[in-house]
């Protein structure tokens, strides 16, 4: 979402509701919200991929000046969905692409049509992928995209500029005729909806595992806006970003693309990686050197992803970073922040990641944070003695826990041998230990 449209009073927002453990995990929470009306408006429309593509050399105009085919339903993309395979059973993908970017101008987010020729490309270079199925994935027909320009109700311009010349007209200050046009840009009905789409649904588009999310961090002066910050120094990209890499897999296995990708200048997905999440603490410290327009929006914004990251990190079950580059100690402390609140965690993979023994310390101090987790897969992490010593101490708290994985570590003893409980896990006994023969490589409750 674009900077320039945030503010504090407009995301004030999520503390009014009740927690649900699926919120970021169901796709249906998402077709919900656009099903949902305020006054007869859908506060949030997706627009439909196929007829964004057809928009090559134009400047997209606002969601009230677009013609109703620009639109996809809340139903016929809950039916595309459907017929998915309710987007396959392993990944679970929903048909819905979320564009995180910046405004290149307060007027227009994009008034050369630089992005959307970027988003063009981006989308022809990856829909085989969305519409070709595999196994119990069946591909979409179509997709919706979440672009905050034509999908929220935005504000007339003209109307905007009417009402400031008269204020001014009337004598008033400069301040409070931006307020007045900024009053009547939208009819009471459209801010009664444009509330609703900011406090109400804002998290889910980026945060839900289900969606894909394409960051566009060009600095906007690369493209010829005169804007100084860019994707990666501004408040709210920055918000967007850590919310979307938070639960979201590396890779999907069936649907075969990226979550999350950064497209950079161009259309690189194919090569895109997301990174690791940050918990809240971590996220309070890394937003206190971006810029934001209103400069009260920085406790907001610690507020809003604390809010956020408890909820969705609180709900959801499987976590999988499969595959990540090794991280760097910042990196560690963020993802023990995240785990510490996954309550309801049941299978954590963190295959090939090469966490080493500050990793796997880390995450023995967050183990016991998640006393649920039944699945622990850590294969290839070059985790030696010190590691697997701070592990073999977090084990006793985790009395859920049916599998660990830890082949082809650096230690030459966890190598060869798994690790079991010496009888099936009951209150009474909590030892773990190495079990009689060494030919198997990851450990399976008895």
């Amino acid at each position: 979402m674009g900077c320039c449209m945030a503010s504090r009073q407009s995301f004030d927002m999520a503390s009014r509701q009740s927690f649900d453990p699926t919120r970021y995990t169901d796709a249906t929470s998402l077709f919900d919200a656009l099903a949902f009306t305020v006054e007869g408006l859908h506060p949030v429309r997706l627009v439909r991929m196929s007829w964004l593509l057809q928009q090559r050399g134009t400047v997209l105009k606002r969601r009230q000046e677009l013609p109703e085919e620009a639109f996809v339903s809340a139903g016929e993309l809950r039916a595309i969905w459907e017929a998915s395979g309710r987007g396959g059973e392993w990944d679970k993908v929903a048909p819905i692409i979320t564009i995180s970017f910046c405004w290149d101008s307060r007027e227009h987010p994009d008034p050369n049509g630089v992005q959307l020729s970027l988003v063009i490309d981006t989308l022809e270079q990856e829909r085989h992928k969305y519409s070709r199925g595999n196994g119990s994935f069946k591909g979409f027909s179509d997709m919706g995209v979440f672009w905050d320009w034509p999908s929220l109700l935005q504000g007339d311009p003209d109307k905007a500029d009417e009402a400031k010349a008269a204020a001014l007209r009337q004598g008033k200050t400069q301040k409070d005729a931006q307020k007045a046009a900024d009053e009547a840009k939208r009819t009471p009905a459209e801010k009664a909806a444009f509330k609703h789409g900011l406090q109400e649904t804002m998290d889910l588009w980026y945060a839900h595992q289900a969606t894909t999310v394409l960051l566009l961090t060009q600095h906007p002066r690369e493209r010829g806006s005169e804007r100084e910050c860019g994707y990666d120094q501004s408040g709210w990209t920055t918000y967007e970003r850590c919310s979307a890499e938070q639960i979201k897999k590396v890779y999907r296995y069936q649907a075969k693309w990226n979550p999350v990708a950064d497209l950079g200048g161009g259309a690189g997905v194919t090569k895109a990686r997301r990174r690791w999440p940050v918990g809240p603490d971590e996220f309070d410290r890394l937003i206190e050197d971006r810029s934001f327009t209103n400069g009260a929006d920085w406790e907001a914004v610690k507020a809003l992803f604390r809010r956020m990251s408890r909820a969705q990190l609180g709900g959801v079950t499987i976590l999988s970073f499969d595959g990540m580059p090794p991280p760097t100690p910042a990196q560690v402390a963020g993802l023990a922040g995240c785990l510490r609140l996954c309550a309801r965690l049941e299978k954590l993979d963190l295959n090939n990641c090469n966490i080493g023994d500050d990793g796997a310390q880390a995450l023995a101090k967050a183990l016991p944070s998640m006393p649920g987790l039944q699945y622990l897969h850590l294969p290839s992490n070059g985790i030696g003695d010190d590691g697997a010593q701070a592990l073999a101490k977090a084990l006793p708290s985790m009395r859920g826990l049916q599998w660990l994985s830890l082949t082809a570590t650096a230690s030459a003893t966890t190598a060869r041998r798994p690790w079991r409980r010496r009888c099936p896990p009951c209150p009474a006994c909590s030892t773990w230990t190495w079990p009689a023969t060494a030919s198997a490589t990851t450990a399976r409750r008895p």
